[in-house]
């Protein structure tokens, strides 16, 4: 499939100036991640971390268990890493993952068109990159749990992160030269990075080993020889890898005689995975739907766009594919959300909101691929009498809504999220520092303002006793620690004092 340069200048020019408004709406999110401070969960893996290596800790989690899914290993070893960067490394670690996800989903769009050679503008991929990006935060059930409070992103977030890379490097090796075959060392990459991924926590590593399954499944029906065999290996190394590190956080010790509270058989885990995303995907149709709608249009827009000047050449065999891959997509996306709800139906319920980041996500890419096929189909669709101006309807309304929604949503973050942000930053900011000046002096139980908590994270407590406080009191080196209520109009006096 051949597609070449945009002849067409203004649909460049729309393109580029759609890139500098998505751009701006990207950093107003990654600004935001510059408020993110410690918070509940932080507080007591930073002292786990902080006192022993970070790989000491994740060995010592994962045997003895004294905490929450002590089975997974991989997000303490990151925020080890995290700790050990800075004094200021949870806003440095925050907005390093949120530039990361941008860069990975521009690289894995550079990939995936270059294997399936299509040739247009490196500046396409950006495009996509960045409003794949841009929908997924704008459509996030809860994007301070999920981005901006690092003990979640952790789990939550980082894996889908790093799981582009792998993505991308898996894409990079397909496409060399069908005779070459897999290096050794590539296919260790791909074990490890597998290994370590699945390690973050159990909904993206079964969502992953479902996709996998089913890619090794496509190739089986649709690959050529000899590219299939490197495709097999590619994949198989991949496999292996999550495979092992289910297992691996299946036999912990830390939870060996841990089982599920409801007792569900395999039946009816599977049949409440698939009703749970049934359920998740009708309610985000209902709350969300003009995202979903732009995300379908925009796609379609502009491949109906880009094929006006460009044809793109549909042979039948590929015109019946289209056809099969825009029936089979809605059916795809719902199977793997399923998966990834399948852990948390095992284990609790329904899952929680930073837990549907990753089924979001997927319905977005979905919904792009699906418009992105039906431009590909109805790209020698006319509007008449006058195709010029209809052409030109369909750019303006392009324009429109790829400049002014991500404008908007930017608008909207600098006029609510930001102050809000901002001024809980600057308070946790002098009441570290408080903490840190009193306890510097000797004093060994603190008392100090308590902030409400954030977005469901709980903050300090008044009970000394509460789970948090004691990791706070660890965190800061003293006795104890609790907080208590302080008029607003106050506040800042006492913490200067």
């Amino acid at each position: 499939m051949k597609l070449q340069g945009i002849k067409n200048e203004y649909f460049a020019y729309v393109v580029g100036l759609s890139m500098v408004a998505l751009l701006v709406s990207v950093g107003t999110y990654v600004y935001l991640g510059t408020f993110s401070r410690h918070l509940a969960d932080d507080y007591c893996e930073a002292v786990r971390v902080t006192n022993m290596s970070p790989l000491d800790a994740v060995l010592e989690r994962y045997s003895v268990g004294a905490w929450r899914a002590a089975n997974r290993y991989s997000n303490l070893l990151f925020v080890g890493i995290s700790e050990s960067l800075s004094e200021n490394n949870i806003l440095f670690s925050t907005v390093s993952m949120i530039i990361m996800w941008y860069f990975g989903l521009t690289w894995t769009v550079y990939e995936l068109r270059k294997l399936l050679k299509i040739d247009w503008l490196i500046h396409f991929d950006l495009f996509w990159g960045l409003f794949f990006g841009f929908f997924s935060f704008l459509q996030a059930p809860n994007l301070f749990q999920t981005i901006y409070w690092r003990s979640s992103m952790m789990t939550h977030f980082a894996p889908l992160v790093f799981g582009l890379f792998l993505t991308a490097f898996l894409l990079k090796n397909a496409r060399t030269p069908a005779a070459q075959p897999v290096p050794l060392w590539a296919g260790i990459v791909i074990f490890l990075s597998s290994f370590v991924i699945a390690g973050f926590s159990e909904p993206p590593t079964a969502t992953a080993l479902a996709a996998l399954f089913l890619s090794l499944l496509a190739v089986g029906i649709w690959g050529k020889s000899p590219a299939r065999k490197k495709y097999v290996i590619l994949l198989g190394w991949a496999c292996t890898g999550m495979f092992v590190g289910l297992l691996t956080m299946i036999f912990s010790p830390a939870i060996a005689d841990v089982t599920s509270e409801k007792g569900l058989n395999l039946i009816e885990l599977l049949g409440t995975s698939f009703l749970y995303a049934y359920l998740f995907i009708v309610d985000a149709l209902k709350t969300q739907p003009l995202p979903s709608l732009i995300s379908i249009s925009v796609s379609a827009a502009m491949f109906w766009l880009y094929g006006q000047d460009n044809p793109i050449e549909l042979t039948s065999r590929r015109k019946r594919l289209v056809l099969f891959f825009i029936l089979a997509i809605p059916v795809l996306v719902w199977v793997l959300i399923a998966a990834g709800f399948s852990p948390s139906v095992y284990g609790q319920g329904f899952p929680v909101e930073r837990m549907r980041f990753l089924a979001r996500s997927l319905m977005i890419a979905g919904f792009m691929l699906e418009g992105a096929l039906l431009g590909l189909l109805l790209q020698h669709v006319q509007f008449k009498p006058n195709p010029r101006a209809g052409r030109i309807a369909v750019l303006a309304v392009f324009a429109v809504i790829m400049v002014v929604y991500p404008l908007r949503a930017a608008f909207n973050i600098i006029r609510y999220d930001l102050p809000e942000y901002r001024a809980r930053a600057e308070l946790w900011d002098l009441r570290n520092a408080y903490v840190i000046r009193h306890a510097s002096m000797g004093e060994k139980d603190l008392v100090i303002p308590g902030f409400s908590g954030v977005y469901q994270v709980k903050e300090i407590d008044n009970d000394p006793n509460h789970w948090v406080n004691k990791c706070a009191a660890r965190f800061y080196g003293v006795e104890s620690i609790r907080a208590f209520t302080i008029p607003d109009e106050e506040l800042l006096d006492y913490l200067n004092e």
